[in-house]
């Protein structure tokens, strides 16, 4: 009887289109493992390295990838982070989702050395502007960036890759790539970071000694923001 079909939300599904097609990958804190399950039911993935720091659920994502019938292309492992990788690993790509944007610092800062050139997803529930920083800081330099939206809420999938790169405080807090996807949710998701902006300008701005650093750079990030949202109204026939 052949296996059941993996059908993945939008945005497992935004991060399987970003995998490139390789031999070995690894995908950290892999929960349910959905998404590795994915990879290698369609050949995406010859082999996978599944990692997580919760015995519960890793013996979850044993049991989907024995439901699954993929048990002889997984290697599901217990550990912290990339502590479980070793340098025998030559991964081709590694994701970390699903996290805060702080625990995915710790781990990409703490495990650095098991990175070995892979190709890094990462998507982080909160402080994109965190996971910018630390690519530039270990090395790597971002490649793509793409907004999902899914359940009513707003995500962002980073792609990046080995290399420096100047990469400016305004790119750090909004990003780069992203300017450049092609993706359809590009414009509302910028609205809608604008329209976060603009809440906590006008929190800085009521206060009683407002920070006026801050609320300059928030002006000036809105602005951009919407010059941004304006060139894709055109683009899009809207104006």
């Amino acid at each position: 009887m052949p296996s059941p079909f993996i059908r993945l939300d939008q945005r497992l599904a935004l991060i399987f289109d970003l995998y490139d097609e390789c031999e070995l990958a690894a995908d950290i804190g892999t929960d349910h493992a959905h998404l590795p399950a994915a990879l290698l039911q369609r050949g995406r993935c010859r082999r996978m390295i599944l990692t997580d720091i919760s015995p519960d659920a890793l013996n979850n994502a044993r049991s989907e990838i024995i439901r699954f019938g993929l048990s002889g292309k997984a290697d599901l492992r217990l550990g912290d982070g990339l502590s479980p990788l070793t340098q025998d690993d030559r991964c081709r790509v590694i994701s970390i989702t699903g996290m805060g944007g702080h625990t995915i610092r710790d781990i990409l800062l703490s495990g650095r050395e098991k990175l070995q050139g892979a190709s890094l997803i990462l998507s982080a529930h909160t402080d994109w502007q965190l996971i910018r920083q630390t690519l530039a800081e270990i090395g790597y330099r971002l490649d793509r960036e793409e907004p999902c939206l899914m359940n009513g809420r707003y995500y962002l999938v980073i792609r990046s890759v080995p290399g420096k790169e100047q990469i400016s405080e305004r790119e750090i807090r909004l990003g780069g790539p992203l300017f450049h996807s092609s993706s359809p949710l590009l414009r509302p998701f910028l609205q809608r970071r604008k329209e976060i902006l603009s809440v906590q300008l006008s929190g800085i701005l009521s206060a009683t000694d407002p920070d006026l650093q801050a609320a300059d750079r928030l002006k000036s990030d809105i602005r951009f923001l919407e010059q941004e949202i304006e060139r894709l109204c055109i683009q899009e026939g809207s104006v």
